[in-house]
């Protein structure tokens, strides 16, 4: 931190606590301390020499790392929970000092495409809708999906006093016929194919991730990562690359 002062909410980013909201949340909750002061502030200067703690645990930058990720089906897209596995747990424990945590949010049910790393402002570009990063997802349902049912899906539809309409919906030549359909969606909203699918009266057996962007998850088995540097990795989003 040798060239003058960072913001707080970077510098937390900067030490992989998390993307930019995430850490947000943790200053204005009263967790975090500058030399042993309570900071509520976001835009607070850190300079350097200044000694910045979250939860009583001192922090300090880290190289930032980036991983293209194979979500399993039955892990929490969560950094740690006391009850379940998480994708951080899956990882090799020397990772541990690194503090890396997932982009965006896969459900425990889902699997597929997800991006982990410690670098919070690339996890705010990303996610952010003002950047237009689709996620293109492969879906299973329960029940077979007529044509007007499908229709319906593509005009969006009205789940819980909610309005859910994704990009676009085409069926898979997949067994079982007329259970599988590719969707593309924009801004996210949490358990968003799950809720359209039950508000046209069906359900999901099986959810997975198979695009972010233009990075294309095919080959990279269930648990199992690839790490890349962040300018590569902008490339495939961008770009395209298959996994």
């Amino acid at each position: 931190m040798s060239e003058g002062t960072v913001r707080l909410n970077r510098y937390l980013a900067m030490c992989g606590a998390g993307a930019r909201r995430k850490v947000e949340e943790y200053i204005t909750d009263g967790r975090v301390r500058i030399n042993g002061t309570t900071v509520t502030e976001p835009g607070r200067q850190v300079a350097p020499g200044d000694v910045v703690e979250l939860d009583g645990r001192e922090l300090s930058p880290v190289e930032s790392t980036y991983l293209i990720f194979n979500k399993p089906k039955g892990v929490l897209s969560a950094v740690e929970d006391s009850r379940e596995r998480t994708v951080i747990d899956i990882l090799p424990p020397s990772m541990d000092r690194l503090r890396l945590f997932p982009v965006g949010r896969l459900d425990r049910d889902s699997e597929g495409l997800m991006i982990l790393t410690n670098d919070g402002m690339f996890s705010q570009e990303l996610i952010h809708p003002r950047n237009g990063f689709t996620k293109t997802y492969e879906v299973e349902l329960r029940r077979p999906m007529d044509e007007p049912a499908l229709i319906r899906w593509t005009k969006g539809v009205d789940a819980d006093g909610v309005f859910l309409k994704p990009l676009s919906v085409r069926r898979l030549a997949r067994n079982p016929m007329q259970c599988w359909f590719e969707v593309v969606l924009g801004e996210g909203i949490k358990r968003e194919i799950r809720l359209m699918a039950r508000a046209l009266g069906n359900d999901v057996r099986r959810l997975l991730r198979r695009k972010i962007g233009k990075l294309t998850l095919k080959t990279l088995p269930a648990g199992e990562f690839i790490p890349v540097d962040r300018e590569t990795l902008w490339r495939y989003i961008k770009e395209g690359k298959t996994i």
